[in-house]
């Protein structure tokens, strides 16, 4: 009896410790369960925390050899592995939708380039394209690639000078913006003019140089890409030469036109007109500055901010040099309503933050044949404040008004004779 009793204490302190340490394995994943629990809630919290801090840019993207092309910046404080690629045919809607893989990882502040050229992608220059980059981290960034063919694109032409004499060059020069308001880059602009240009009467146009630049390979939203020609034109008083420009895959009927037309101007046998047009502006040199921001170029400017300006101008003339006027200018007009800013020739203005020194008249010359950058950007004639843009959103034009006189030999510049131009400009779209 007392060997059975001993024996039932011994089992029931078996069970007794099987029990507790089953209690404690239970215990024990319970913890266990709840730590990974946290672990992964606070891994999932680190990631989208680092999601959020995942930051990168698309600076370029192209079509080379039928392959896609972008150039993507890490402009964050984490490496990033970028690994997907999506593309979809806007064009061809019998063309499936594809992804890719890419795994091409930047560390920060690195930037990649040719991604795309190795996948197993054909992409046609004339066909328009949605691209959907993906990130290990989940992040995207959406890419349109347009071809000019598909949508109309805002263009400009005109000549320096527009009034020529017989026997002159002319400078054609052409540009071509990306207005599109769907975010598309677009792709390879290729300027075409039509060769040999119309003509009126007797007038007639001979080739000389041009385009250039031959192409733009691409052209993000909202920025203008110039272009020139140049001809020599021969014609009589009243006849007109009349140029015709427009991209390759153009869209049908997207084309401008300009026409130039011959004078001379006499009073006996003195041609009074020999002197028109020998300014000239590189329209590929002008950069603006707003605010404590560097210079740039482009079309798209914010309103209200302190703004100048600068271009190279040359002076054509054989003999005399020109002498800068202190109310030379360049205009921004509204093609609409609004107010007229006038922002006018300072001596430097090429600080950041922007300052501008107050100009005075004729201070400043240019030699025959010699280029000089000025810079505009006062709010009255030999001012030092600086203009701001206006307030006003849409097409802006931007002539500017170049006034000083043209002298040689002694008392320059006050023997000199005035002199005047008109230099006309592109439309500028204001956000």
């Amino acid at each position: 009896m007392n060997k059975r009793r001993g024996l039932s204490s011994v089992i029931g302190m078996i069970f007794l410790v099987v029990v507790l340490s089953s209690t404690i394995g239970y215990f024990t994943y319970g913890i266990d369960l709840i730590e990974q629990l946290q672990n992964e809630l606070a891994m999932k919290g680190i990631e989208s925390y680092d999601q959020l801090r995942e930051n990168f840019k698309i600076t370029d993207i192209r079509i080379d050899e039928g392959k896609f092309n972008l150039t993507i910046q890490n402009t964050g404080e984490l490496p990033i592995n970028f690994t997907r690629l999506w593309v979809n045919n806007m064009t061809d809607n019998s063309w499936p939708l594809q992804n890719f893989t890419v795994n091409k990882i930047s560390s920060p502040g690195q930037v990649l380039n040719n991604v795309g050229q190795n996948l197993n992608l054909y992409a046609l220059e004339s066909q328009s394209y949605t691209l959907r980059l993906i990130t290990e981290r989940g992040n995207s960034f959406n890419i349109q690639v347009s071809s000019p063919q598909d949508k109309a694109l805002e263009m400009n032409l005109f000549s320096t000078p527009r009034t020529v004499l017989s026997g002159h060059d002319v400078t054609v020069w052409y540009g071509v913006t990306n207005n599109l308001t769907d975010g598309s880059i677009l792709q390879l602009i290729t300027p075409q003019i039509k060769d040999p240009p119309d003509t009126t009467g007797g007038a007639s146009a001979i080739y000389q140089d041009g385009p250039i630049p031959a192409t733009k390979e691409s052209l993000t939203p909202g920025d203008t890409a110039f272009f020139k020609w140049i001809y020599r034109v021969t014609g009589s008083e009243g006849e007109t030469v009349i140029f015709n420009a427009t991209i390759n895959n153009a869209k049908q009927g997207n084309y401008v036109t300009e026409p130039v037309e011959f004078v001379n101007i006499e009073l006996g046998s003195v041609v009074l007109a020999q002197n028109a047009g020998l300014l000239q502006v590189e329209y590929e040199s002008l950069e603006w500055a707003q605010g404590g921001n560097d210079w740039s170029t482009g079309w798209s400017l914010a309103q209200g901010e302190d703004t100048v300006w600068r271009i190279n101008i040359t002076n054509n003339h054989a003999d005399d040099t020109f002498y800068l006027g202190d109310n030379t200018a360049l205009l921004v007009l509204p093609t609409g309503t609004g107010a007229k800013s006038t922002f006018y020739v300072g001596a430097n203005g090429s600080s950041i933050p922007l300052t501008i020194t107050g100009y005075t008249d004729l201070s400043q010359s240019i030699a025959p044949g010699e280029e000089l950058r000025m810079y505009l950007g006062a709010k009255t004639s030999g001012g030092t404040s600086v203009e701001v843009m206006p307030n006003q959103l849409g097409i802006n034009q931007a002539p500017i008004l170049i006034f000083g006189t043209m002298c040689s030999g002694g008392g320059c510049p006050g023997s000199g004779t005035a002199y005047g131009q008109t230099i006309p400009f592109l439309g500028i779209l204001i956000e």
